[in-house]
């Protein structure tokens, strides 16, 4: 026994020295050649209220090299932010300048509260021609979206409360999140339409008539996914009698009161099927009664 130990223990020593001696899980160290300017961040975004927005460059060098970079503005083709009237950039000059007392520089952006509708809009700040030898990181473009706060239907977007009647639960309330869509400025996304029946990966949209009174959910929207089930879509019946089902192309109806209190009119829920046509039904995940109101949550 003291003999396997001896043996043990020589080994032990033996592998020691060789990992000492071997120094192959050497870490690479940084050198100052590589040294590099870049964004700290490859995308921002702020709301139009904010007020200003910093983007911040970083000088990364172990020395504290001393240096140049240039920025310039690349518009949005499709949603331009335009200066002067969104955003107004509050650096002397596009040049920023480095030391090792301040390897970290700001891009200031005033942005415009401008009580006008324009849509969220964009622009792509780009790094080039730094100096002292300096290269860019793999960061050297900075995509900065600013947010409208002017939406039409800012009044319903956002957190959600419902409250309802389901035929499986009884009374039910439950949280869901009204979203805007990025091109049309009537349409809104729901997540969450359909508790115990909706997935967060797949929200719904309505319709919103131009007099802001009206909502319009088309029905046989996929409004789940499960590894079960091939389809689960969103129907209902019409009306409090729900004698009639709403047909493929129709709409489960809403009025939307003035202070943005949302009333569905119709039953709906979440039905599942056994193949991917949506011919085969297997039941219901849920079903709410006509009444579900739906009210901002401040």
């Amino acid at each position: 026994m003291k003999a396997i130990k001896y043996i043990l223990m020589l080994s032990a020593i033996a592998g020691l020295y060789i990992f000492q001696s071997c120094d192959i899980n050497k870490l690479p160290t940084f050198d100052d050649k590589d040294a590099f300017i870049s964004f700290r961040n490859a995308t921002m975004s702020i709301g139009e209220e904010k007020g200003s927005l910093d983007i911040p460059i970083l000088l990364t060098s172990l020395a504290g090299l001393s240096g140049t970079v240039e920025f310039e503005i690349d518009p949005d083709a499709a949603n331009t932010a335009v200066e002067g009237k969104i955003y107004r950039v509050l650096n002397e000059s596009n040049i920023l300048t480095f030391t090792k007392e301040n390897p970290l520089q700001y891009i200031h952006l005033e942005i415009i509260d401008n009580d006008t509708f324009d849509g969220d809009v964009n622009m792509t700040f780009i790094l080039k021609n730094p100096s002292n030898g300096l290269s860019l990181g793999l960061e050297n473009s900075c995509k900065v979206t600013i947010l409208d706060d002017e939406h039409p239907l800012l009044f319903i977007l956002g957190n959600m409360l419902a409250i309802g009647d389901s035929e499986f639960d009884g009374p039910t309330t439950w949280n869901m999140v009204f979203s805007k869509d990025d091109k049309d400025i009537s349409k809104v996304w729901i997540t969450n339409l359909v508790q115990g029946g909706s997935s967060a990966s797949t929200p719904v949209y309505g319709i919103v008539n131009e007099e802001k009174t009206e909502i319009r959910i088309p029905i046989n929207q996929v409004v789940a996914v499960s590894g079960s089930y091939p389809l689960i879509r969103l129907e209902g019946w019409y009306g409090p009698d729900g004698d009639d089902d709403i047909p493929d192309g129709g709409y489960i109806s809403g009025t939307i009161a003035e202070d943005g209190t949302i009333t569905l009119l119709d039953y709906f829920g979440s039905d599942v099927y056994s193949d991917a046509a949506g011919t085969s039904s297997l039941g219901w995940f849920n079903i709410f009664d006509p009444g579900v109101t739906i009210k901002k949550i401040d």
